[in-house]
């Protein structure tokens, strides 16, 4: 969801507060919907539902964008003039020098380095039996895969003895994720988005 704490569009409102230049890749694309619209497609998944079935929205690939045309808009709708800066260095030196009424903000778009980041959404997996007829702007995932309590049980105690241990890593939770959930997919690049600037 657009904006929600943790989203890259979250992190440039920080960024903001604190005269930081923005980043975003300019590779990865992603649907965006607005708390009310999320808000929404919930409601009515609790209203027409069945349970264990998942609502998403019919959205298609022109309805994809990539981050760096998120933050485009972001920019203008904050007021400013984009200042598409090289690399990093330009970018902090900018921010730097810039003037609290500033008419221009930097910003660095860069091809997808960071942990985390798919380049296509995806709201269902192959195998997943899924209801596009049902309705006009919603699919639904008839069938999702669950696990009894116990099995979830047991995951959060894994979970809760690794981060017990002072020295646990971060292969040894995703590892526990992948074994919990097997189509689990992360692939680990040493960064994260925060850790850009």
């Amino acid at each position: 969801m657009a904006f929600s704490n943790g989203s890259l569009p979250d992190g440039w409102i920080h960024r903001l507060q604190k005269k930081q230049p923005l980043v975003a890749p300019s590779d990865v694309k992603r649907y965006f919907v607005s708390p009310e619209e999320s808000g929404q497609i919930c409601m009515l998944a609790c209203i027409l539902g069945n349970g264990g079935e998942v609502f998403f929205p019919k959205l298609g690939e022109d309805q994809m964008l990539t981050f760096s045309a998120i933050c485009d808009e972001f920019v203008k709708a904050e007021g400013f003039e984009k200042k598409q800066c090289a690399n990093d260095a330009e970018a902090v030196a900018y921010a730097a020098g810039m003037r609290y009424d500033s008419e221009t903000y930097p910003a660095v778009y860069f091809g997808s380095d960071t942990t985390g980041e798919k380049a296509d959404e995806e709201f269902y997996v192959p195998g997943e039996k899924i209801d596009m007829a049902r309705f006009q702007a919603l699919g639904v995932v008839e069938q999702t895969a669950r696990h009894s309590m116990g099995e979830v049980d047991t995951f959060f105690t894994k979970l809760e003895s690794i981060f017990a241990r002072e020295d646990f890593t971060k292969a040894q939770v995703v590892d526990a994720i992948r074994e919990f959930i097997p189509n689990f997919e992360h692939e680990e690049k040493g960064k994260n988005l925060d850790q850009k600037m």
